[in-house]
């Protein structure tokens, strides 16, 4: 196992401001960390910039690697297709990726070759909701929306690509 760098003083680049990378930017203060974020559209309490489609697919290429600094980590728990996981593989053999941690891929359930076998990079199932309290959440919030839709014709949270699109 080869050392890795203490977080205290690095920037963490944070891809959408939704509710998990706000409680992430959060957290990283704990670090002594910066954190800095790009969002596709101004902030509202119902967004998610990190939703896949095609105006995000691989919106991390190679170009944008060739940008960083040397040695960055790169977590991607949004979307698959945000990270163009050919540029990476070449990005972490080149240094400018230190590691990576990944729990979402480009074409899930397959899982690039040079990911699988890359050591600098954590591929990891999907597991947040692998809890019995997000389960219950998830539920209840199932039931809700449901709810809503037939008492308000509107869903409690509909997908952004979705939204001022007919319900029905």
């Amino acid at each position: 196992m080869s050392l890795g760098h203490d977080p205290e003083g690095k920037t963490l680049s944070i891809l959408g401001m939704g509710g998990i990378r706000g409680a992430l930017a959060k957290r990283a203060k704990v670090f002594e960390m910066g954190a800095v974020y790009y969002n596709r559209r101004e902030l509202s309490p119902e967004s998610n910039p990190a939703d896949a489609n095609e105006g995000t697919r691989h919106f991390l290429g190679r170009e944008d690697f060739k940008m960083m600094k040397d040695g960055v980590v790169l977590i991607n728990t949004a979307r698959g297709p945000i990270v163009d996981e050919e540029a990476l593989v070449e990005a972490s053999e080149s240094e400018k990726v230190w590691s990576a941690g990944l729990d979402v891929y480009e074409k899930e359930p397959e899982v690039h070759q040079g990911v699988a076998g890359n050591e600098k990079v954590v591929p990891l199932p999907h597991i947040r909701t692998a809890t019995y309290e997000i389960q219950k959440r998830m539920e209840v919030l199932v039931i809700d929306n449901v709810r809503s839709m037939l008492k308000e014709g509107r869903l409690l949270t509909q997908v952004q690509e979705q939204r001022g699109k007919s319900n029905l």
